[in-house]
Parts: structure tokens; sequence; C-alpha cells
């Protein structure tokens, strides 16, 4: 009966540990992760993209708080950010032709009634507008202007670029 016993727990404990590496592809990302709670649920990855991006961030011991800058500025999440207010504009303004849906998306973005975005005058405003005519070309023109502002002023061996990089692949994967 003892024996009995012993290998009743043996076999329990080896198809536990068979059961948990056979679900491990299929772990689904915490969402109390600190970084991943920040994040709107529009902008927000799948589960999926959130484990790698998590492993990524573990990977290079980066901080919950940098972690988030680096994802909420990269170009995958700047597209998404203009996809999503150009759909809510053309959902409550179906008969507007499409340049204005455009121009008032740019205008959403930039400096004089968004104080964190871009820094730039009423005439560069007017100027950039007329250069673009599709969704494409604005979120083409964001990146753009994201890549020319300096991301990480302080990152003397470049990880912080690397790690923004592997965020952006993970994201547009």
């Amino acid at each position: 009966m003892n024996v009995f016993i012993k290998g009743y727990y043996f076999v329990k404990e080896l198809l536990g540990r068979l059961l948990l590496k056979a679900l491990a592809p299929l772990e689904r990302f915490d969402r109390s992760t600190w970084w991943g709670e920040q994040i709107p649920g529009n902008l927000r990855p799948d589960d999926g993209k959130c484990c790698e991006l998590e492993k990524l961030r573990k990977q290079y011991s980066v901080p919950n708080s940098t972690f988030l800058h680096i994802v909420a500025g990269c170009p995958a999440i700047t597209k998404r950010v203009q996809d999503n207010m150009y759909n809510d504009l053309k959902q409550k303004m179906p008969n507007t032709p499409e340049k204005e849906i455009l121009e008032a998306v740019f205008r959403g973005r930039v400096f004089p009634q968004n104080p964190c975005g871009l820094k730039i005058t009423e005439q560069e405003i007017q100027k950039a507008v007329q250069n673009i005519s599709s969704l494409e070309d604005l979120k083409e023109y964001f990146v753009e202007m994201d890549r020319r502002e300096m991301r990480f002023l302080r990152d003397p061996f470049g990880v912080g670029n690397i790690v923004a990089n592997k965020v952006n692949e993970i994201l547009e994967s």
C-alpha cells in the first residue's frame, strides 16, 4: 500500500510538471504588471505581445516607469494613437471631407492644443497638412517627427535604443 501511495504522488508530480511545460506557451500576461496597467486598453498590446515585452523588460532590467515610456513612445503605438483618433472622428463626423479629418487628427497631436505634443507653429501646421493626403502619410509624419526628437538623452551605451527597437519589432510583428 505504501508503494502505491508513493507511486501515486510521483505520477501526480510528473504529470503536473508536464502540464506546466505544455501550458507555458499559453501563459497569459499578468495585468498587475505596473507598466501594463498604465497603458490604455485601446493601445494595450494583446497578452502574447505583453508577455514578450515583459520578458524583454526583465532581460534588460529596465525599470517599469522607463519601460512604460519606451512602449508609449514607440512608432507602433504612435500609429495606433493616430488610427484610434482617425476612426473616432470618422465615426462622429461621417460626412466630413477626408482632408478635414486628417487635419483634425494632426491638430490633436501638436503643441498649441496638446502640451505633450510636438511644438510646431501655425505656419508649420498648414505646410505639413498640405503635404498629408492619407492616414498613412499622417502616421509616417508623426513617426518621423518623433525620431527627430532625442528620446534618450542619457543613454551612453545605447541600451535604451536597443530596447526601444526590440519593443517596436514586437509590437509590429
